[in-house]
Parts: C-alpha cells; sequence; structure tokens
C-alpha cells in the first residue's frame, strides 16, 4: 500500500533503516574523497537522502543538491532538511538523465546504489560529466557483481569491468576503486 506520496512505505522504511549504516556507512566516501568545506555535491537518485543529508551535516559551508526523479523522495528530503536545519540542502527534481542546474555547477557528483537501475547509464554518465566542473569528481558507489548475501541478483549488478568502460566512454580519467565497503563496487573518476 503505497501512502499519500505515491512511495511504498516498506520501501521508505528500508532506505531509512539504521542498518544500512552497518554495511554502508556514508562518512567513509567523505573520509575518501576529502571535499573542500565549501564545494557543491551533486547527489543523484538521492532517495531519502541517505547520502545528502548526512554531507550537509557535516559540510555545513558546503551546497547539497538532493536529485531525484519522484517528486515524494524530494518531498521526504526536503521536510528532513528542514527538521534538521540544513539550509545548504536542496530537493531539486530531476528528469531521467537532466539534471536542471547549470554547466560545471559541481565539484563533486555521487550516485549511490543507483547505476544498477538505469536503463541508459551512458547518458547520466554524460549528465554528471557536464555537471562538473573541469577536474571535478564523480563517486559511483554500487553492489559487488557477486553472491555475498546483500548484492541483488545476478542480472541485476553492474559488473566493475562494465562501470569502466561506461566512465571511460563519458571522457572521464583517472577511475580508481576505492575498497572501502564490503558490500559495494566504489568508483571515483575525474573530469
Amino acid at each position: 500500500m503505497a501512502d499519500h506520496l505515491g512511495l511504498d512505505p516498506a520501501r521508505i522504511e528500508r532506505l531509512r533503516s539504521p542498518e544500512r549504516l552497518t554495511y554502508f556507512d556514508p562518512d567513509k566516501i567523505w573520509d575518501v574523497l576529502q571535499p573542500e568545506a565549501d564545494c557543491t555535491l551533486v547527489d543523484i537518485g538521492t532517495g531519502v537522502g541517505f547520502i545528502a543529508l548526512p554531507f550537509a551535516r557535516r559540510y555545513p559551508h558546503a551546497h547539497v543538491y538532493g536529485c531525484d526523479i519522484l517528486d515524494g523522495m524530494i518531498v521526504l528530503l526536503r521536510e528532513d532538511a528542514e527538521a534538521n536545519g540544513l539550509t545548504n540542502l536542496e530537493g531539486l527534481i530531476m528528469a531521467p538523465n537532466a539534471v536542471d542546474l547549470p554547466d560545471g555547477a559541481a565539484d563533486v557528483v555521487v550516485m549511490a546504489q543507483l547505476h544498477h537501475e538505469l536503463d541508459a547509464p551512458e547518458a547520466l554518465l554524460a549528465e554528471c560529466r557536464r555537471l562538473l566542473k573541469p577536474g571535478g569528481t564523480v563517486a559511483i558507489i554500487d553492489w559487488k557483481d557477486e553472491d555475498n548475501g546483500k548484492s541483488p541478483p545476478a542480472g541485476r549488478r553492474v559488473p566493475e569491468a562494465d562501470l569502466r568502460a561506461q566512465l571511460s566512454g563519458c571522457g572521464f580519467s583517472e577511475i580508481e576503486r576505492q575498497d572501502i565497503y564490503a558490500f559495494h563496487t566504489f568508483l571515483t573518476a575525474r573530469r
């Protein structure tokens, strides 16, 4: 049964579950990326803000855009940002493969647990590249392509080699794997 936002309450509960932090702690992303305190971050596929909210709390001088194609997710993100006094976090509705921000608006673009759901990953990666300033970083964190008790079934996972090929094909360079999560592939690349 869907709630008033047209979202499945059980899905929202899973996305907000503190249990996720035991295997996917967002703070580890920032420990790797070490962004500037006043950077601009774009979180694509933000959902309930699992990445955007803790980033905005940790970096109060940063500007954070949480972007999603679902109105209901953006409503929840905005409510949580307001409830937490996070004036540096803005929720944006996006179209598939298009974020309404200017070229070069971001220092960092993050896509977490999203890539395996994309029908046209190259189009969204090209949009990520457009959003990034020269030298900016894209971070893709998605389920490992293995049977490990957490990753989705085969056929719903994206092999690391495919991720690398897609990033390279979209003009990204310095593609590096960050080995910090047990159940996720974490790749960074530069514009």
